[in-house]
C-alpha cells in the first residue's frame, strides 16, 4: 500500500513539473539571460599610464556591478584574445571593439582611450551595441596628471551614471518587437489630474531625445548628430499665408517625426486639434509638442474642460491660453503596438477625434510618413 501511494506521488509531481514548465511563459526564461558587458582596457599611448587606465576600467567595472541586472566579461579574456593574435591588449577603436566584443559574445563593449596633452590626461568613453553596430554615447573629458586614483574613480563614477541609462534591457536585445499588452485610457474617464512620470532630464540633444529616451528607444549618437545637421538645414512648406513662427515650429515637427519614424515609430500631427484631445494624450502617456514645448501633465480637469498644463521644463500653461493659433502646430511620437507604450492607430483617431474644437471642427491626425511634407500645407490652412 505504502509503496502504491509512493509510486503514485511520484506520478503527480511529475505531472505537477511539466505542467509547471508549460504554463511558465517563454517572457520569464528570456530574462534569465542578462546583458553581457565587455569592458576593455584602455588604449594607452604610453605604458606609463598603465595604472591610470586600469583605474579607469576598474571604477567603470565596479559602477557597472552595482547597477547590478547585467553579466561583466571578465577583462582578461579580452587581453587574452588580442595577445593570440600578436595584438597590444587593450581596444582603442569601433573596428577592434566589433570584432572582440562577436568573439566574446558580447552584447555591448565600452572602450576607452587615455592619452597626455601637457599636464592633463585626455580620455574617451565610448559605449557600442555589437548587434546593432551602433555607438550609443561618447565622452570626451580630461583630468590633471596628478589626480588621484580615488578622485579617478569618482569622476568614473559621475561618468557612468549618465551611461547606465542607455543600457537596454536583456528583452530589448534580443527581441525589440517583443508583444506588450496595449494600456489605454476611456476618453469618458479621464482623471482631473495626470502627470507622465520618468521623462529623462534634458541631454545633449534636446527634446526629441528625452522623449525616445523616454520610450527606450536608442537611436545613437551618430544618428543624433545627423538630425542636428538636418535641423540646420530646415526645409520650408511654402505657403505665403502661413504664420512664419507656425511654418518653423512645423518644419521642426517634421523633422522629428521623420526622425521617429526611422525609428521604427508612429509620429502624427493633428488637424484642428483641441485642449481636450491633448489631455487624452497625456492621460495615456504620450508628451504633446506644442507650440509651448512639451506637454507632460495636466492638473484641475473638471466639466468645463479647462485645465492647467504643464510642460517637461515645468512651465504652467493655462487651457484657454492654448489658443487656436498655438495648436495648429501639434504633434507627437508614439511606439507602435507591440513595444512598450505602444498604441494603434485605431484607437489614436477615436481619442483624439472625441472632443471637437471651439470651431465645432472634430481634430483629425495627420501621419508623418515619407512625401507627406508636400500635403502638411495643404492639411494646416
Amino acid at each position: 500500500m505504502f509503496i502504491r501511494l509512493k509510486r503514485t506521488y511520484k506520478i503527480y509531481w511529475l505531472l505537477w513539473m511539466l505542467t509547471a514548465m508549460l504554463i511558465i511563459p517563454s517572457s520569464v526564461k528570456a530574462q534569465l539571460k542578462m546583458i553581457k558587458i565587455l569592458v576593455s582596457s584602455p588604449a594607452i599611448e604610453n605604458k606609463v599610464y598603465r595604472s591610470v587606465g586600469d583605474v579607469m576600467a576598474g571604477s567603470i567595472i565596479r559602477e557597472l556591478n552595482r547597477a547590478g541586472g547585467m553579466e561583466i566579461i571578465k577583462r582578461e579574456k579580452s587581453e587574452s584574445y588580442l595577445k593570440e593574435k600578436g595584438m597590444n591588449e587593450w581596444v582603442g577603436s569601433r573596428e577592434l571593439a566589433l570584432e572582440v566584443g562577436e568573439a566574446l559574445s558580447a552584447d555591448i563593449v565600452i572602450y576607452s582611450t587615455l592619452k597626455r596633452n601637457y599636464n592633463f590626461l585626455n580620455y574617451t568613453i565610448v559605449f557600442l551595441e555589437i548587434k546593432r553596430d551602433i555607438i550609443q554615447r561618447i565622452i570626451n573629458s580630461s583630468f590633471p596628471v596628478s589626480t588621484s586614483a580615488s578622485e579617478i574613480g569618482r569622476t568614473m563614477k559621475k561618468e557612468m551614471e549618465y551611461i547606465i541609462k542607455y543600457i537596454p534591457l536583456p528583452s530589448e536585445l534580443a527581441d525589440p518587437g517583443k508583444a506588450i499588452r496595449q494600456k489605454t485610457t476611456d476618453p469618458e474617464k479621464l482623471p482631473e489630474n495626470y502627470e507622465i512620470e520618468d521623462i529623462p532630464p534634458f541631454d545633449r540633444f534636446g527634446y526629441i531625445e528625452q522623449i525616445l529616451t523616454y520610450y527606450r528607444v536608442f537611436p545613437g549618437e551618430e544618428e543624433y548628430m545627423k538630425l542636428t545637421k538636418q535641423d540646420l538645414m530646415t526645409r520650408f512648406i511654402g505657403r505665403e499665408e502661413t504664420d512664419k513662427d507656425i511654418t518653423k515650429i512645423v518644419n521642426k515637427f517634421y523633422i522629428y517625426g521623420d526622425f521617429a519614424i526611422r525609428h521604427n515609430m508612429q509620429a502624427y500631427l493633428i488637424k484642428d486639434c483641441s485642449t481636450m484631445a491633448i489631455n487624452i494624450l497625456i492621460a495615456n502617456g504620450i508628451p504633446v509638442f506644442c507650440y509651448n514645448g512639451v506637454l507632460v501633465a495636466y492638473a484641475g480637469l473638471g466639466r468645463s474642460e479647462n485645465c492647467i498644463f504643464k510642460n517637461i521644463d515645468d512651465n504652467v500653461i493655462e487651457s484657454f491660453d492654448l489658443t487656436h493659433r498655438m495648436r495648429m502646430t501639434v504633434m507627437f511620437v508614439v511606439p507602435k503596438p507591440g513595444r512598450k507604450g505602444g498604441i494603434s492607430r485605431e484607437y489614436l483617431e477615436e481619442a483624439v477625434g472625441y472632443f471637437k474644437d471651439e470651431w465645432g471642427k472634430t481634430p483629425k491626425l495627420v501621419e508623418i510618413t515619407e512625401g507627406v511634407f508636400d500635403i502638411i500645407s495643404s492639411e494646416f490652412e
